[in-house]
């Protein structure tokens, strides 16, 4: 076979990987989000919503708002830690372990690490998104599922991302900011953090830090 045949058939290699793994991803997040509407215990919901109102600065009696109520399933899916210290994510992975396949896990592994962080959406072709992220101005290429009904416009947003293949996985909802000031806002937290705690990671300060910044403007 010929170089140029041989570069074909990875491309188009690499595009089944794609397809295939944005559907597995969209699958376990699903199972993922059933499974903790249907285990998380009431003093669990009570303690999340108590500690997302207070992060929020959210009054008791305030009513969420639609993309509140998003990105509170989303924060207590992936980023809120149990009593226990786990996720309810982890413990999905952890008490399905049996039923999930290998592939499964090692995707799932990538769902532990995923955060909400902004970036900037530079421009859309078709069904792929180019954007930037804050941390070192890192270039992105996100393919924008059609399951996925939001749409992403230019600008600012917060986001959560799963790398698949070719292209990164938007999951759950997306929050549209204004200017960049509340990504500059939070790079400064982190820069100040890393002072104080030198082996903290951008992810890691995202995952308990981010709800800080999302709603400030």
């Amino acid at each position: 076979m010929d170089m140029d045949g041989s570069i074909l058939d990875l491309q188009s290699f690499r595009k089944a990987k794609q397809v295939q793994g944005e559907k597995n991803a969209l699958r376990l997040y699903t199972l993922s989000m059933d499974y903790t509407e249907r285990t998380a215990n009431i003093r669990e919901k009570v303690r999340a919503k108590h500690l997302f109102r207070k992060t929020l600065g959210l009054a008791p009696e305030d009513a969420y708002s639609p993309i509140q109520q998003e990105v509170f399933q989303n924060w207590f899916l992936f980023d809120y830690k149990t009593i226990q210290g786990s996720t309810m994510f982890s413990l999905f992975l952890k008490n399905n372990a049996r039923q999930l396949s290998e592939s499964d896990l090692i995707q799932g592994a990538l769902f532990l690490t995923s955060a909400m962080e902004p970036i900037r959406i530079l421009g859309k072709n078709r069904n792929v998104i180019s954007a930037l992220g804050v941390e070192n101005s890192t270039p992105l290429l996100l393919r924008h599922h059609e399951e996925l009904q939001q749409e992403l416009s230019m600008g600012w947003h917060f986001i959560r991302r799963i790398p698949i293949q070719l292209y990164d996985l938007p999951i759950g909802p997306f929050i549209s900011i204004q200017s960049n000031e509340a990504a500059n806002s939070l790079m400064e937290a982190f820069s100040e953090a890393k002072i104080k705690f030198p082996d903290l990671t951008w992810r890691a300060f995202l995952k308990s830090n981010v709800l800080y910044f999302i709603f400030r403007e």
